[in-house]
């Protein structure tokens, strides 16, 4: 039998994009995250509503500094807004964009390359190049790849806003009017934008929020909670960006932290403005469930957060399933019962958001009873055979912990003999991971067909010999 010591089989979960703090290949080691100064100094900025996209030819291979699938795309966008260096705005009311895009296979990957995420229904900023022939021809974007070459906005600008002098002030212009009037999911949206900027940020975007803002508490608390919620972790407290503990010099390249930091002053630390914060976030949580539960964490001992995200899990909330796996792995066991009933019901929805199934696939996996188990494991059978792609998902949340609680998902997924990725298939991955979580060798990682074929047979006779159905 194979040691298991030193060989893990790793599995890309295809559907959930870590780019975030994955390495690029094409960037040295690094992903090229693009700037508001450098957007600013594209020839053309056009704020536009994505009407149509269209999926052209696969780009020949060798022609791109990454290997994954691409395809040329085309996007037909609605003018709304234009900014050109060139002093005069774009006289177009239509135009075509083309971009590079993953699939059709696969949509992004771990350690891919990022690139622009256009869809049917957005509104972006587009840097584009200029176009000499701008009647006839498609316009390109400034570049091909990397994060935050796009920045979703909102369409909707008030008229009395004065034009902007310079490219640089027509995206300040439109990243106040989101932060100052968007919907949640807009806000957050340029939250997550400016998080990467690295930059401090508070000078030049703090007298445009003051002007734009005003006294409005719940707006305020909206841009901090939103912005704190972009940022990735360690982050510095909402007390010590209150109490200006926070110092700038402490939090390198994290600058949205004190345009938080602005937005907290505004409503000056007390119980009202904890409540405020608490009831924002929570209201909050389905646009961004992640950052909403580590704001809320900061809260947990405040019985309003309980009670929210209580009430949130009973209204069936996207995102609460997430929140509450949080609070409830670190200690907070009030919300569990709401939480399992919910979490049951989130791992049935194929369609569902992948942030929240995590969250309540750890819920099922680390705290439920052998009867959610059994549910669980009859849901990844469910899926094998309905849904694919939420298969994929499902097993590997319910089985990311190493914990012995997962063999009763696994006698599902040792049972698939079907290829998953490059010649493996699900039962080879799942003999890994079974290893793993019941501190057992099984011979994973073997070479040939017959080594992994014996690997999953010593699986299956150790599930069978705990008892546990195939």
């Amino acid at each position: 039998m194979g040691s298991l010591s030193g060989t893990r089989i790793v599995r890309p979960l295809m559907a959930i994009s870590l780019l975030a703090c994955a390495p690029s290949a094409a960037e040295a080691g690094f992903i090229r995250i693009w700037k508001i100064s450098e957007a600013a100094a594209a020839p053309v900025l056009v704020v536009g509503r994505v009407l149509a996209v269209q999926r052209g030819e696969p780009v020949p291979n060798g022609t791109l500094p990454w290997t994954p699938q691409t395809s040329y795309m085309t996007a037909e966008i609605q003018v709304l807004r234009s900014c050109r260096n060139s002093g005069e705005p774009l006289a177009l009311d239509r135009i075509q964009v083309h971009f590079l895009a993953y699939g059709p296979i696969m949509t992004q990957m771990v350690n891919a390359t990022p690139l622009p995420n256009i869809s049917s229904g957005d509104v972006l900023v587009l840097p584009l190049k200029e176009n000499p022939q701008p009647f006839r021809d498609a316009w390109n974007l400034m570049a091909d790849s990397g994060m935050d070459l796009v920045m979703p906005v909102r369409a909707e600008i008030p008229l009395s806003d004065p034009a902007p002098a310079s490219a640089r002030a027509f995206l300040d212009r439109e990243i106040v009017n989101v932060l100052s009037r968007g919907s949640p999911p807009e806000v957050f949206g340029v939250a997550s934008y400016l998080a990467q900027q690295g930059e401090d940020l508070v000078g030049e975007f703090a007298p445009l929020l003051e002007s734009a803002v005003g006294d409005d508490r719940r707006r305020w608390a909206e841009i901090a909670t939103s912005l704190l919620a972009g940022q990735g972790i360690p982050q510095p407290s909402v007390a010590d960006l209150l109490s200006g503990k926070a110092q700038q010099k402490e939090w390198p390249g994290r600058g949205s932290f004190f345009l938080a930091q602005f937005a907290l002053e505004k409503l000056k630390a007390s119980p009202e403005t904890d409540a405020l914060l608490i009831a924002t976030t929570i209201a909050d949580m389905s646009a961004h469930a992640w950052g909403s539960a580590n704001v809320l964490l900061e809260f947990a001992d405040n019985p309003l957060t309980m009670e929210g995200v209580r009430k949130a899990l009973r209204d069936d909330i996207n995102g609460s399933s997430y929140v509450a796996s949080t609070l409830v792995h670190n200690g907070h066991w009030s919300i569990l019962p709401e939480a399992l009933a919910r979490a049951l019901k989130v791992a049935d929805r194929p369609d569902g958001d992948p942030t929240d199934l995590q969250g309540a696939a750890a819920l099922l996996r680390d705290y439920g009873s052998d009867q959610d188990l059994k549910q669980l494991a009859a849901l990844v059978r469910k899926y094998q055979t309905q849904d694919q792609k939420f298969y994929n998902i499902l097993w590997q949340y319910c089985t990311e912990a190493g914990n012995p609680r997962e063999a009763l998902v696994l006698a599902a997924v040792l049972q698939d003999r079907r290829i998953d990725f490059d010649d493996y298939r699900y039962c080879d991955y799942a003999v890994g991971v079974l290893a793993r979580a019941a501190k057992q060798d099984f011979g994973a990682g073997g070479k040939t067909l017959k080594e992994r074929d014996d690997a999953v047979s010593r699986a299956l006779a150790w599930i069978a010999s705990q008892g546990l159905p195939q």
